[in-house]
């Protein structure tokens, strides 16, 4: 299932990224115990670097929980590579108040947020996000980098291609559904 960070309470977590989805990242993790984080971002005066400033000497530090939070799909994946090769760790955030089963995988910096479903045998691809009320049911596969905005649907054994997103009230049917 999801990759989980042993101790992450001791350490500070990095966002990148600073506009409403780091905000609301970073209360459900404080929410969740992780303490308050930090953040990079190129247009926010209280960030403490922009987006490529991760390399800092003063901000890395190995093994430190690392989450991107920013809507183009493409650019999470490549900063999600480029953080864990920096050293830091990409978990996958799980809320509490999401449902996710145990036989679904989820890779690296995947964000799975509060009332949103993912079902039996789900494949998530590096740093996908569902959203809140996001329902991703069994044997449905996302490529690298999907982001499925709140109340969208992708059906069981449904796939959507890396760096898609699937649009809040849309719907990807199963494949026998589109014959």
């Amino acid at each position: 299932m999801a990759f989980i960070e042993i101790g992450f309470n001791t350490k500070r977590p990095l966002i990148l990224g600073r506009g409403g989805f780091g905000t609301q990242l970073n209360d459900w993790l404080m929410d969740e115990g992780w303490g308050s984080a930090d953040f990079l971002d190129d247009n926010a005066p209280d960030a403490v670097g922009g987006l490529r400033d991760y390399v800092d000497p003063a901000i890395l530090k190995r093994g430190r929980p690392a989450f991107v939070a920013l809507g183009d799909n493409k650019l999470r994946v490549e900063l999600l590579q480029k953080l864990a090769a920096a050293g830091y760790s990409t978990p996958v955030f799980i809320s509490d108040a999401a449902s996710v089963s145990p036989s679904a995988v989820l890779e690296p910096g995947c964000i799975i947020l509060p009332q949103a479903y993912v079902g039996a045998d789900a494949h998530l691809g590096v740093g996908c996000i569902v959203n809140a009320g996001a329902i991703v049911d069994h044997n449905a596969h996302l490529g690298r980098g999907v982001h499925v905005a709140p109340g969208g649907i992708v059906k069981a054994s449904a796939e959507v291609a890396e760096f898609g997103k699937v649009d809040s009230g849309e719907i990807v049917r199963s494949p026998w559904e589109n014959q």
